[in-house]
């Protein structure tokens, strides 16, 4: 590809056209690219890396400059505005969001124009938002620097390519705190964890692009782990990993058959026999702070069982299935466990053939004398 020739086309895409170039070339040229093409021609490429870095920042200042001239006046005393601290704070977390710059980025297109190795382009890695989110911020980073660190420019550009209007209407949907969202799943009194703890697992990469992976940690068990270019990214992305596993363990939870509580219940009934009755007999030896599990006991028609859930509900329902399993027989047992719901099966129909002959008497001969 002629990187030079579609120079034209990502300009009108920025709504900027650059005096320099080779900006706008290293903005979207990646490191696996300067690796592979390194002393190629007795030329030598530079990553956007270092552009990268400036744009980061740039961002941010452009949206604090976007935020005053928009939802602030100027008046006698300072600056008067409605909003409060924390409301200036969800705004700029909205749009310096790495899951909206991606966003932009693939509505725009512009990551298809990357420069990278062969080995990142078998792996398709120009549509992974952290690829695009960086991307973004090393074209903002190339404008600034061209434009001769001109933020005016840069906020026209900004506004640009991030649908800014929306935000600042109060319009947009908020940009969910997975930190905050686990810490209120924890909260939650049907959870009942300990508070998530966030520790370093590792520091990698040089001083201008570090990475760091975080764990979250609730209880004594280390449930997820995250890694950014920051800290904060770090623990969010881990925040976000942690939710999703959490969730899938309490999706599993709600899938045993509570149904068989009230199977177990109408048997007893039918039998003219006493309710089940249910007790509790604490947590279990292998219980945890971050996995609690508890122990029921079912007594029902003589016969008791005794079972382990991660709630105490799916204990009930686990022991309640035990005694089912004893109580009733083989086939209604094996339809029982079923949905929660017997299933009665249709009685095999007899051959017409023998049918009748079963309904005709059939007299033996005589013995002869």
């Amino acid at each position: 590809m002629n990187f030079n020739s579609i120079i034209p086309e990502i300009e009108k895409k920025i709504g900027y056209v650059f005096k320099d170039k080779s900006l706008i070339t290293q903005a979207f040229t990646r490191s696996s690219f300067c690796n592979e093409h390194k002393g190629r021609g007795g030329m030598e490429y530079i990553s956007n890396e270092v552009l990268e870095f400036f744009g980061d920042s740039v961002l941010s200042t452009a949206i604090i400059s976007m935020m005053l001239r928009e939802k602030t006046e100027r008046y006698e005393h300072g600056i008067y505005t409605r909003l409060d601290e924390g409301d200036f704070s969800n705004i700029r977390s909205k749009l310096s969001d790495k899951r909206n710059l991606s966003r932009s980025m693939a509505l725009l297109g512009l990551q298809k124009y990357l420069r990278m190795g062969e080995g990142d382009g078998k792996l398709g890695i120009e549509n992974e938002p952290s690829v695009m989110e960086d991307l973004f911020e090393s074209i903002i980073g190339a404008v600034y620097i061209d434009c001769g660190m001109d933020m005016a420019r840069v906020i026209t550009v900004v506004a640009g390519m991030l649908d800014v209007s929306v935000y600042f209407s109060g319009e947009a949907a908020p940009i969910q705190s997975y930190k905050n969202a686990l810490q209120e799943f924890c909260a939650d009194k049907k959870n009942r964890l300990p508070a998530p703890i966030y520790k370093t697992v590792s520091e990698s990469g040089p001083d201008h692009k570090r990475v760091y992976e975080r764990a979250v940690i609730i209880g004594d068990r280390t449930v997820a782990t995250g890694k950014g270019k920051n800290q904060k990214i770090a623990d969010s992305a881990a925040a976000e990993a942690a939710l999703e596993i959490l969730k899938k363990e309490q999706d599993n939870t709600k899938k045993v058959n509570i149904s068989l509580l009230s199977d177990l219940k109408n048997h007893a009934i039918k039998n003219k026999q006493p309710s089940p009755e249910f007790r509790d007999l604490g947590e279990s030896p292998t219980s945890t702070a971050s996995s609690r599990e508890f122990v029921i006991e079912c007594r029902c028609m003589g016969k008791s069982a005794v079972a382990i859930g991660k709630s105490k509900q799916e204990a009930r329902a686990l022991a309640a299935e035990k005694v089912l399993l004893e109580l009733l027989p083989k086939k209604e047992t094996s339809s029982a466990r079923k949905n929660g719901k017997r299933v009665a099966k249709p009685a095999a129909k007899k051959p017409a053939s023998q049918a009748k002959r079963t309904s005709k008497r059939i007299s033996k001969p005589k013995k002869k004398s």
